[in-house]
């Protein structure tokens, strides 16, 4: 009997160790969100697109899917002659504009469904996580009540074990939400580097395919960026960001809506290279705010709740143990006789 009290135990601590719980309430909400902003993008996605037959010199096409697509975007730039002609560019900014909005639509509808496949996998882990763990409570309870003794030995420690446990699932729940934060805003400074890195190369690029594809490369990593910092901030919507606020984040994604004419109006180039460089370092500075803290708060106060549960989860151990020890000695003392 003491060999499995000591088994469950150890169990059960490694089992908490994970806070499968907090962790898995923490996933549930976050599918819970994307499950809704997929629905919402999904309805918003069939908005009535641009009519290519408004256009002189442009093929007519009914064909929905083309028009979201980088390929009608690349065949417009070619019908409407763009690349590298700011007066046409300037001219036909906002058809392609609008064909832009719906390729980032279509793009941030993807980046959506992959995390939430993410999330659903995370839910599923936790879930088992969290079964097991009910199971290793449910085989402790049934093991101390085949023992005596019990009853008021350990009741006051229990209760404060249990608000201690309580008091870390709470912290934890919002250690989580900043973890995520951060990683978000980690990833967000690395894909802004890359797009800043991106557009800078356009300025010797001549070629029509290449300027091309290193500008959707650009697009769609500083969407990426936006969208990783947007949901960190709506994962601590508390917390008041002092870089790449939502107003800056918004006028970012706008600007990425005319990425392509930018490209080819030198003026309208360079100042969009300021705004990626500046986005860069906002996204760092943002990204180094939030782990600073978390080291500053959140983390402190995780490990003192961790320390005084581990000293909590200790006594009671020991003095479960001894009870059953002293059990086990008194049924052995029983049955010599």
């Amino acid at each position: 009997m003491l060999d499995t009290y000591l088994r469950l135990d150890r169990d059960i601590w490694l089992a908490e160790k994970v806070a499968p719980a907090p962790s898995l309430g923490h996933y549930l909400a976050r599918l819970e969100k994307l499950n809704a902003e997929i629905e919402s993008l999904s309805e918003s996605h069939d908005v009535q697109s641009p009519h290519l037959s408004l256009v002189p010199g442009l093929p007519q096409t009914n064909d929905k899917r083309e028009l979201e697509s980088e390929e009608a975007i690349q065949r417009a730039v070619v019908e409407l002659q763009i690349n590298n002609n700011p007066k046409n560019a300037a001219e036909h900014e906002e058809f392609i504009a609008n064909l832009t909005r719906q390729a980032l639509k279509q793009w941030k509808l993807r980046w959506l469904t992959r995390r939430k496949q993410d999330t659903e996998e995370e839910v599923a882990k936790l879930s088992a996580a969290v079964q097991q763990l009910q199971s290793l409570y449910q085989q402790l309870d049934l093991l101390l009540g085949e023992v005596g003794g019990m009853e008021t030995t350990h009741s006051e420690l229990e209760l404060q074990l249990d608000r201690a446990r309580s008091y870390r699932d709470t912290l934890y729940g919002g250690e989580l939400a900043w973890r995520e934060a951060a990683r978000l805003a980690q990833a967000a400074a690395t894909l802004a580097r890359a797009g800043r890195d991106s557009w800078h190369s356009l300025d010797n690029t001549t070629n029509l395919v290449t300027r091309f594809r290193v500008a959707t490369d650009c697009r769609t990593t500083v969407q990426e960026a936006a969208l990783c910092i947007h949901t960190a901030q709506v994962s601590l919507p508390a917390a008041m960001f002092p870089f790449c606020t939502l107003r800056e984040i918004s006028a970012l994604l706008q600007m990425v809506d005319y990425i392509y004419t930018d490209l080819q109006i030198p003026e309208r180039y360079m100042h969009a290279l300021d705004v990626y460089t500046s986005f860069h370092k906002r996204a760092s500075l943002l990204s180094n705010w939030i782990r600073q803290m978390m080291e500053d708060t959140i983390k402190k106060d995780v490990q003192d709740v961790d320390h005084r549960i581990m000293e909590l989860t200790e006594k009671l151990s020991n003095e479960r143990a001894n009870i059953i020890r002293q059990q086990v000695i008194r049924t052995f003392l029983i049955s010599t006789g």
